[in-house]
Order: C-alpha cells, then structure tokens, then sequence
C-alpha cells in the first residue's frame, strides 16, 4: 500500500480483511467461468494474479477494491493460443498479435457493499471517523442480478437482526445500481478508446 494510513501495524491487518473479501467474492463457482481460462485441460491454464494498491484512503477501502478488481478484470484480455501436436510434441502458439485476444467473461462478477452499523442506524461509503463510531458492519457481495454472492460480518460488536436484514436489503438494492454505473463507465471508456 502507498497510503500513509497503511503503514505500520494495522496495515496488515487491513490488508488481511481486504484479501479475505476479495476471496471470498471470487470464491464461488459462478463469479468467474474458470474453465475458459484452459488451454489444454488438465495441463495448462491462464494464471491471474491481481495486486491492490491503496495510494489513499478516503472511505471504504473494500468495496473499492471490489469495484477496481471487477474493473481490471474487464478490461483484462489474453491472448489467442493454438495448440499443435500432442504429449511431449505438443506445442503452444501463442499469438503476438494485440487484436487476436479474447476477454475474460464478468457478466456474473461480484461487487461488494460495506454496511456499518451506527448506534441504531446504518450507513455506506464510511469515512474513517464514522467507521470508529460502528458498532460492526457487514460485507454484501452483490451479483449483477442482484442475487447475494457472499455476506461477511466483521467488526466487534454485535449485528441487530432485524437491522441485518435491511442491510441486507439495501445492500442488495445499492450493489445492483452500482453494478449498473459500472458497467456504463466501463463500456462507455472501451468505445472511447477504440475511437
């Protein structure tokens, strides 16, 4: 992390939250079509790595991430491969030509939304002195149908039930829309950048 906010102590913890939500989100079977990133089954995939880099932090850094590595991954692109031959024979093309790629298919990636629990209310996109006033909050990892993918609850207080479920509901209800501006800003910069 770059931010002065992330040095020291509490960093990796932070940085441990983050990773956990992250996994958490990606997890399940249907967020990502993993099987597309074969090239020949049962011997040799695609790889994705992804690195968060937090160069400041001015609100919630986990639906953030979400946002950002949900962004990366749509404007990832691999490169064609052919495959020739077989067993030890076998060779792999991989094609040097930056208009010969496929895309990475995140029409069912998560995003997530960062609930806080705020003495008998709740709130979003935080700041830092309004999330030391939370009670705990909740992670909703959000599919763009609007379907729930995840839910975490961290922090160390207690959840109210009752309120949990309007959390979730709004959660729920936040995450589509903010699935919806996404998308839009995302397409909206690949047209402007084919032009």
């Amino acid at each position: 992390t770059a931010s002065p906010q992330f040095v020291g102590k509490g960093s990796e913890q932070k940085e441990q939250e983050v990773l956990a939500l992250l996994d958490l989100l990606y997890s399940s079977v249907d967020s990502l079509n993993l099987t597309t990133l074969c090239v020949v089954p049962e011997q040799t995939c695609w790889a994705i790595n992804i690195d968060v880099l937090f160069v400041q932090c001015g609100g919630n850094i986990f639906d953030a991430a979400s946002l950002g590595l949900r962004a990366a991954l749509y404007s990832t692109t691999l490169p064609q491969v052919s495959v020739s031959g077989e067993g030890i024979e076998m060779e792999l093309d991989i094609s040097d030509d930056p208009y010969n790629v496929w895309k990475l298919d995140i029409s069912n990636a998560p995003i997530c939304v960062t609930l806080y629990q705020i003495g008998h209310s709740y709130a979003v996109d935080v700041t830092e002195e309004e999330e030391a006033c939370s009670n705990g909050y909740v992670h909703v990892g959000v599919l763009p149908s609007g379907d729930v993918s995840a839910m975490l609850k961290s922090g160390a207080g207690n959840l109210d039930p009752h309120r949990l479920l309007q959390m979730i509901e709004t959660g729920t209800e936040l995450g589509i829309e903010m699935h919806r501006q996404l998308d839009k800003l995302l397409q909206s910069e690949e047209r402007t950048a084919i032009l």
